[in-house]
């Protein structure tokens, strides 16, 4: 049928007497009837996947797959995973045997004294004790620590001290809001700014 209409008025241009026959087109809602609906993804206009079931179509992969898939699983990934539960398990360990450490409540802006082991090993009778002020705490899973700052002997001494440490045997409390003299809260977590301040602001060994 478009043939026929290409060719007559292909006719009609080269010869203006000659005129176009007139072809009468098929109604509209009888090809629309007969088409399928365009949001159904399973089936095709051109009638292809007409009576195949749904596992021997061609376009199947536009529909959305109802089977589960399985979850990736690999193999850093499970690592990661045993690495966190290995690190939990310590965490709570530590936790239960050294209650003269993790349960005392001291806080950023502290005086405090750690009793720790000099020298001669974990087992050693051979303590040291270190003071200073808590100027910010890191809590990093097993890499926990309590960073500390004092003036002994007029020189400035920052420690950073390991809280899961077998070195570290307790923590003792000897003023709370030393920094503020308890006038005021302390509102940060990091007390950096006693760098530049006088070296008697953070000053706890006596000597």
């Amino acid at each position: 049928m478009m043939l026929r209409l290409r060719a007559a008025s292909r006719l009609a241009c080269r010869n203006p007497r000659v005129s176009a026959p007139q072809v009468r087109a098929p109604p509209l809602t009888a090809s629309l009837s007969s088409m399928p609906l365009v949001s159904d993804p399973k089936t095709r206009r051109d009638g292809a996947t007409a009576g195949l079931p749904r596992e021997d179509m061609p376009f199947l992969h536009h529909c959305p797959d109802e089977r589960p898939k399985p979850k990736f699983k690999g193999t850093r990934k499970r690592a990661n995973i045993l690495l966190d539960e290995i690190t939990r398990e310590a965490i709570e360990k530590n936790k239960k045997e050294k209650p003269e450490v993790f349960d005392v409540p001291f806080e950023v802006g502290d005086a405090i004294e750690l009793l720790m082991v000099d020298q001669g090993g974990v087992n050693s009778e051979q303590f040291e004790k270190v003071r200073g002020v808590v100027i910010g705490i890191k809590t990093r899973g097993l890499a926990s620590c309590v960073m500390i700052r004092d003036v002994v002997f007029g020189s400035v001494i920052e420690r950073g001290i390991m809280l899961h440490s077998p070195l570290l045997k307790s923590i003792t409390i000897l003023e709370k809001n030393f920094v503020y003299k308890g006038k005021r809260k302390v509102k940060r977590a990091k007390l950096y700014f006693l760098r530049k301040r006088k070296d008697e602001d953070s000053k706890v060994t006596k000597w």
